[in-house]
C-alpha cells in the first residue's frame, strides 16, 4: 500500500515538472484586444538627406556636410530629397541649414548668387578680408583687352608733380605787387616801366610792381636784374606700382538683374496661322571699359585716391603661377637718365627738318577713323 502511494506521488512530480516545462518553453504572443490577435508590423520609413553640420547661406555643402537617414515615409513631402546625397553635395545652400534637419529642394541650388534674400554671384568671389573696385580700362591701359576674370595683375600709376607755395597751395612763382599807404605814398618797391626827363629830375610814367623772378647781380655792372620766366612751370612726371597680385573678378560691366533672366521669345503668327519664333537681333557687343579689381582695403583706398586725382592707371597682366612680391623704384627722367645711362643730347649746329616740340606716337591702323 505505501508503494504504491509512493508511485502516485513521483508521477504527480513527473506531471508538474512536465507542465512547467512547457509553460516555459512555449512560445509567447502579444496581449489581444477584442478577443482577436494581431501581430506587430514593422514602421514603414525611407531614407531622406539630412544636415550632418551647420551649413552657411551661400557655401558649398561638401561630402560630410550630408547624410541619410530613416525617416517615416507617410510623413516625406515633395520637396525633400530621398536615397542619393549626391543630389546635395557640390550645390549651394540658399539659406543657412542648421545641423539635423532635412534638406530640401528649396534650400539648395545650382547658382552662386541664387540665395534667399540679398546677395550677388560676384560677392561669393571675393576672398574675406578682399574688397571689390571697379575702375575705368582702355584698350592701352588694360592689355590690348587680353584681361579675363580671375587673372592676376599689378597697377601702375602715373602722375604730374609741381612747386606749391606751402601756405596758399598755388603754382609758383608767386606774382608781386605793390603796397601803398593810405595816402597814396608808395610802401613796397616798383619798377618804371617807361619814365620822363624833366626839369625836377626823372620822374616816372608807368610804374609797375616788381617783376617775378630771381633777382641776379651783374658781375661787371653790380646791377640788380632779375630772370624772368618765360612759361609756366612744368610739370614733373612720376610712374610708380602701387598694387601688386590683384585679382581680376570681372571684365566690363556686370549684367543687372533684369538683363540675367532669359528674354521671352513670343511666338509671332503668320498668314497661315502657324506662329513662328522671332529671335532678337543680335548686337555687335561692345569693347570693355571698365574692370573690376579684388584688392585690400588699403589698397582700394588707394586707388580710389588715384581715381578721384586724375592720375593715369595702367594695368599689367602677370603669370597665374607668379605670386612674388617685390619692390619698385619710382621711375623719373632722373632715374631714367642715371639707370639707364640716357645720353644728355648736345646742342648741334644741324637738325631735323621739321622741329619737334613733342613725341610723336605711333598711330594704330585700328585707332584711326573709317572713312566714310
Amino acid at each position: 500500500m505505501r508503494r504504491g502511494r509512493i508511485l502516485i506521488l513521483f508521477a504527480m512530480i513527473v506531471l508538474f515538472g512536465v507542465a512547467a516545462i512547457y509553460l516555459v518553453m512555449r512560445p509567447r504572443t502579444p496581449p489581444t484586444t477584442g478577443g482577436e490577435e494581431t501581430p506587430l508590423a514593422p514602421q514603414d520609413t525611407t531614407l531622406i538627406v539630412f544636415s550632418n553640420q551647420d551649413i552657411a547661406r551661400g557655401s558649398v555643402i561638401p561630402e560630410d556636410g550630408v547624410g541619410l537617414q530613416p525617416y517615416p515615409r507617410d510623413m516625406v513631402v515633395e520637396t525633400m530629397i530621398e536615397n542619393d546625397v549626391r543630389l546635395v553635395i557640390g550645390h549651394h545652400a540658399r539659406q543657412d541649414i542648421p545641423r539635423g534637419v532635412p534638406v530640401t529642394t528649396g534650400m539648395i541650388t545650382d547658382r552662386a548668387g541664387d540665395v534667399v534674400g540679398t546677395g550677388s554671384d560676384a560677392a561669393f568671389a571675393i576672398p574675406p578680408g578682399y574688397t571689390a573696385i571697379a575702375m575705368p580700362m582702355s584698350r592701352l591701359s588694360g592689355v590690348a583687352y587680353a584681361l579675363r576674370d580671375g587673372d592676376q595683375v599689378d597697377v601702375i600709376i602715373s602722375m604730374l608733380m609741381v612747386d606749391l607755395d606751402p601756405e596758399f597751395q598755388t603754382i609758383l612763382p608767386n606774382q608781386a605787387l605793390s603796397l601803398a599807404s593810405p595816402d597814396f605814398g608808395l610802401i613796397t618797391a616798383l619798377i618804371c616801366t617807361e619814365f620822363k626827363i624833366t626839369q625836377q629830375g626823372t620822374e616816372c610814367i608807368n610804374p609797375a610792381p616788381p617783376p617775378v623772378g630771381r633777382p641776379v647781380t651783374e658781375d661787371e655792372s653790380d646791377q640788380v636784374i632779375f630772370n624772368v620766366p618765360t612759361e609756366a612751370q612744368r610739370p614733373r612726371l612720376v610712374s610708380q606700382r602701387i598694387v601688386q597680385n590683384a585679382t581680376v573678378l570681372h571684365v566690363g560691366t556686370f549684367p543687372t538683374a533684369a538683363e540675367e533672366e532669359a528674354p521671352v521669345v513670343q511666338p509671332v503668327p503668320e498668314a497661315g496661322g502657324e506662329a513662328t519664333t522671332v529671335q532678337p537681333t543680335p548686337t555687335a557687343p561692345l569693347a570693355p571699359d571698365i574692370v573690376t579689381l579684388v584688392v585690400t582695403p588699403q589698397d582700394a583706398l588707394t586707388l580710389n585716391w588715384a581715381l578721384g586725382s586724375g592720375a593715369t592707371i595702367t594695368l599689367t597682366l602677370r603669370s597665374p603661377d607668379d605670386a612674388t612680391a617685390t619692390e619698385t623704384v619710382s621711375v623719373t627722367l632722373q632715374y631714367l637718365m642715371q639707370t639707364y645711362n640716357v645720353t644728355l643730347p648736345v646742342r648741334l649746329p644741324y637738325g631735323l627738318a621739321n622741329p619737334l616740340t613733342e613725341v610723336v606716337e605711333p598711330e594704330l591702323p585700328n585707332d584711326a577713323p573709317s572713312a566714310p
